[in-house]
């Protein structure tokens, strides 16, 4: 029985990690949050006899930062192109409005954020090319953000297999 239980649970966790991968390409679900759990269910199942503890805080680490930066690194994007504090919360405002009305995942989110981003920063300077500027930066942070996870995902999924095989 114990057999036929850790080859569900391995399965599951290969299916944690899979869907994560998708959810990093296509933004349905926190999907290097999955690959994370993928790696705690068998910290949970096995304990730290092969995921060591200093492995499973350095993937832990690297879900922290990789997983946030579609937070940070859109504002950042702005901010660096010259968008104001104010046009932040616009294009903040804007990716909500823009989930609501375009229902489409991540879809409608990017899109009011840029547009969110476009408006409030016309609105600030009265400049079309300097609101494209700081729309364009938002959205470069968010392509950026997207490259980051997919990279962690990949580096989370390598520490895993590496470790989990070589054992």
């Amino acid at each position: 029985m114990t057999l036929i239980a850790d080859s569900l649970i391995f399965g599951l966790i290969i299916v944690f990690m899979i869907v994560g991968l998708i959810g990093v390409m296509f933004p349905v679900m926190p999907g290097i949050f999955m690959i994370w759990l993928g790696v705690f269910v068998y910290v949970w199942r096995y304990g730290f006899e092969v995921i060591t503890i200093w492995h499973f805080l350095f993937i832990t680490l690297i879900v922290l930062v990789a997983g946030t930066s579609d937070l940070w690194l859109p504002i950042f994007g702005a901010k660096k192109a010259g968008a104001a504090k104010r046009t932040i919360i616009t294009g903040m405002v804007g990716a909500i409005a823009g989930s609501i009305l375009i229902p489409i995942p991540i879809v409608g989110t990017i899109i009011g954020y840029a547009i969110g981003i476009l408006l409030g920063e016309y609105h600030k300077r009265r400049d079309w090319d300097q609101a494209w500027r700081a729309s364009k930066g938002g959205l470069a942070g968010w392509g950026i953000a997207t490259v980051i996870q997919l990279v962690g995902g990949l580096l989370i999924i390598a520490i895993f297999a590496g470790t989990v095989l070589a054992a």
